[in-house]
């Protein structure tokens, strides 16, 4: 088995204008934010998607009505570097979905927002026990949901500086 190592020689990027990272592409690809909102309301897809893209102007957003479409765009256009999620939807719910994608190792890094009309904190619990890293209480105000999107955002830009390889 070979092994191929890049060497990059020292310089002084001051006075050397014609340098540039070797891989730039790929950094600049790992710096796109891909978003996976999961909704069964219309308005409430538009209102998260909004909010998100308010965030950063290098933000990718997919809409998926419900669980099993957000699933298959998992497979079908590549794991999402976020998911926003409603809890309750028909078919495959939120909690189903925090729970599948935890519990499959290609999708369980993948941060998840949940959000729902529920203020009960049974349901809160739940979302965090099942995995959310986050929990927003619907209707919110755009602010609110700039708030947590940029959260997320600089904590995904400040870790995640590696190219992705899905």
């Amino acid at each position: 088995m070979a092994a191929t190592f890049l060497l990059i020689p020292p310089t002084n990027r001051a006075q050397d204008s014609s340098w540039s990272f070797p891989f730039q592409e790929y950094w600049d690809m790992a710096r796109e934010l891909n978003v996976l909102v999961v909704d069964d309301d219309p308005i409430d897809q538009r209102l998260i998607s909004s909010a998100l893209r308010k965030c950063s102007d290098t933000i990718n957003i997919r809409i998926a009505d419900g669980g099993v479409e957000a699933l298959d765009s998992f497979s079908r256009e590549g794991v999402p570097d976020l998911v926003v999620t409603d809890i309750k939807m028909p078919g495959i719910d939120g909690h189903q979905l925090v729970d599948l994608i935890r519990g499959t190792p290609k999708y369980c890094c993948v941060p998840v927002v949940a959000y729902s009309t529920s203020m009960d904190e049974q349901d809160i619990r739940s979302a965090y026990m099942e995995g959310a890293n986050a929990y927003i209480v619907k209707p919110s105000s755009q602010a609110n949901y700039i708030e947590v999107g940029r959260a997320i955002i600089d904590f995904w830009t400040k870790t995640a500086e590696l190219p992705r390889l899905n």
